[in-house]
């Protein structure tokens, strides 16, 4: 180290001293004089940045790691050899306390860096070289500064129009996702969008399954969603599982490293961003094998953060949707036989006695009730009863048409509202399922001996009926059919 140093002391001189492991200076200013030229006067892109800092290691023979920071934290730019972690908490206090073109040297993994760092603006570069290289700052520092330069440049000529794309692509997925009607739906055109948006070839949603811990893959981007529907991610296991328990982004670069590449993948570069939804991590976006297949960059994994923010906004519009569709539909629904309740049966009468005031349309309404019901409590049992009840219900259903309503009015009571049926027709319908009831064997066994029939009472709507009038009309032709003996349709006719 004493003879690499002194040779480094003199790059500028016309002294020729060799180096140990056999590289002469000259060579060495040339290697690094061309490098700086092109960070200085060039767009330098991710490959090119580890050519050129691999060319400078090389020359140095040291390990060499370039780090940068555009107000998001520190990255590595490109490194030959060994790369000191950027997770390190040591590692970005030091770099973010070291004072501008001073050198300083530190211990990390055991050996021995030194650090010099540049800044231009919100813009932040750092050279950090295995070794003792404290008697040589100019080179390191020249080398910081064209770093900081180029990435100045970079983001001055690439920021406004970028910022507009990446406008765009959010504004065209949020009008997708607000057409959207379920979460598949949505994360599909979450994941679209942003995969354009950081140029990935790959890519994923992942959401948490409502009411348990784990996550299920629910859109993919690049291959078929078949290949993951069925994988339960746990909390913690793998990038996504780990990304949803610590909540934060995760960056991986790895496009030189293909000896391990993953399957499927052309690089082993990814990024997972978590969607959070308040402190809760709801789901996850990951985007893998950049086009150009480069290492996504700490701007990518913001615009990620972005699509990410408006991604929860609509899952959990989707799943307020859902959960009020399902309070909705179990404030409506009779429990037992799965028709309309009583409540919602009364608004649905008004509702067609309106429209068929307004077009001059009849409405049929017929009320329905199981003979000697209590008898059969009696001796099966309510259980026995509830099912005859709900199969009853049944019979209803695929008695009438898709747009009848049929609900359960009370007891062993049911109501079948038929709009723009005439009075002819309404009664084939009853007579129908009349017969139908009077069919009906039980699927269980045991009640094979269990016979049931019911009396119905039929009512018309005329000009200004309302919804308790032609119930009341229907309830007293229930009655008649009652006192007739049971069994049997009766027919109120308007008065």
């Amino acid at each position: 180290m004493p003879e690499k140093v002194a040779a480094i002391k003199d790059w500028s001189s016309g002294m020729t001293p060799q180096d140990p492991l056999g590289v002469a200076v000259p060579a060495q200013a040339t290697v690094l004089a061309r490098v700086l030229e092109r960070f200085r006067s060039k767009h330098v892109g991710v490959r090119l940045a580890h050519d050129l800092i691999a060319q400078v290691a090389a020359a140095l023979a040291a390990d060499l790691v370039v780090l940068t920071n555009t107000g998001d934290g520190w990255n590595v730019l490109a490194y030959a050899g060994e790369a000191p972690t950027t997770d390190s908490p040591e590692l970005a206090a030091v770099l973010n306390q070291l004072p501008i073109s001073t050198l300083s040297t530190r211990q990390f993994g055991g050996a021995t860096w030194t650090l010099v760092e540049a800044a231009q603006g919100n813009v932040r570069a750092a050279v950090a070289v295995m070794g003792n290289w404290a008697f040589s700052p100019a080179p390191l520092s020249d080398l910081a500064d064209a770093v900081c330069l180029n990435l100045t440049r970079r983001h001055r000529r690439q920021a406004p129009e970028s910022t507009a794309r990446i406008d765009q692509i959010l504004y065209r997925m949020t009008r997708h996702v607000a057409r959207a009607r379920t979460t598949e739906t949505v994360a599909d055109a979450v994941l679209r969008h942003a995969a354009a948006a950081v140029h990935a070839r790959m890519g994923a949603v992942a959401v948490k399954t409502p009411g348990g811990d784990d996550t299920t893959i629910v859109a993919t981007f690049g291959y078929s969603r078949k290949l993951v529907e069925h994988v339960r991610i746990e909390p913690g296991v793998g990038a996504i599982g780990s990304v949803m328990r610590t909540r934060r982004p995760l960056k991986v670069d790895r496009c030189d490293r293909q000896e391990n590449r993953r399957l499927r993948y052309r690089t082993n570069s990814f990024v997972v961003v978590p969607i959070l939804s308040g402190t809760e991590a709801v789901g996850a976006v990951c985007v893998t094998d950049h086009v150009r297949d480069e290492d996504f960059t700490a701007e990518d994994v913001n615009v990620l953060r972005r699509f990410a923010a408006t991604a929860a906004l609509a899952i959990e519009r989707q799943r307020a949707l859902v959960s009020a569709e399902k309070y909705a539909h179990a404030a409506a629904v009779d429990p037992i036989t799965g028709v309309f309740n009583r409540r919602h049966l009364r608004i649905r009468l008004d509702e067609e006695l309106q429209r068929s005031r307004r077009h001059n349309i009849p409405v049929a309404v017929l009320v329905l009730d199981i003979d000697d019901f209590k008898a059969i409590n009696d001796s099966y049992g309510h259980l026995v009863g509830d099912l005859v009840l709900k199969d009853v219900a049944e019979i209803l259903r695929r008695s009438v048409r898709v747009f009848d309503i049929c609900a359960r009015f009370g007891g062993d009571e049911f109501v079948i509202v038929m709009p723009g049926s005439a009075p002819a027709g309404a009664a084939r319908i009853a007579e129908r399922i009349r017969e139908r009831i009077a069919t009906y064997t039980p699927a269980d066994r045991r009640l094979t001996r269990l016979r049931l029939t019911a009396s119905i009472g039929l009512a018309m709507s005329f000009a200004e009926s309302s919804a308790t009038d032609v119930l009341e009309r229907a309830d007293q032709a229930l009655y008649t059919a009652k006192h007739q003996g049971k069994n049997r349709v009766s027919t109120m006719e308007q008065i």
